[in-house]
């Protein structure tokens, strides 16, 4: 289910070399994209940072789609993101980044793609062994594919 023709843009290469890092998926994904938003890579690393693990560890939503969802907004209409015919916009948007990435990865829950539940909010060392055991690199592949397409539509 996982699409792996995903174009590799500059801004995609850019959140997969930053998850390889170390950064979180959600951090990966606002970083590569939030200057649409005008935010610095500095803020948008704080404003991901308690994303990722699908909100603190809890594996509710995969963070890399929360950020997608996050950048929304700015990709809609970034002068008039918060007036009420702009959220419905924006709803609508983001309703169908949600559809486009369950048909790219299967699902947006953190829990369903890892397999796992709610952890220790302490985040596991990132070794070549924890690369080779997870999804993530793939779904922040998949985030970027669906904001790429939403940008291509805008």
């Amino acid at each position: 289910m996982m699409d792996e023709k995903v174009l590799l843009t500059p801004r995609a290469r850019q959140a997969l070399r930053l998850f390889g890092e170390g950064r979180s998926c959600a951090q990966a994904v606002l970083m590569a994209y939030g200057d649409l938003a005008g935010l610095t890579p500095e803020q948008a690393a704080l404003l991901a940072v308690g994303l990722g693990g699908g909100m603190g560890r809890l594996r509710l939503t995969c963070g890399a789609f929360t950020a997608a969802a996050l950048l929304a907004g700015a990709i809609t209409d970034p002068e008039h993101g918060g007036d009420e015919d702009r959220r419905v916009e924006v709803y609508t948007r983001v309703q169908a980044m949600h559809d486009d990435m369950v048909a790219r990865v299967g699902t947006v829950s953190c829990g369903e793609l890892l397999g796992r539940t709610r952890e220790v909010p302490v985040p596991e060392k990132r070794t070549p062994e924890y690369y080779r055991n997870r999804p993530c690199a793939r779904v922040v592949l998949a985030a970027c594919g669906v904001l790429e397409q939403e940008l291509l539509q805008r």
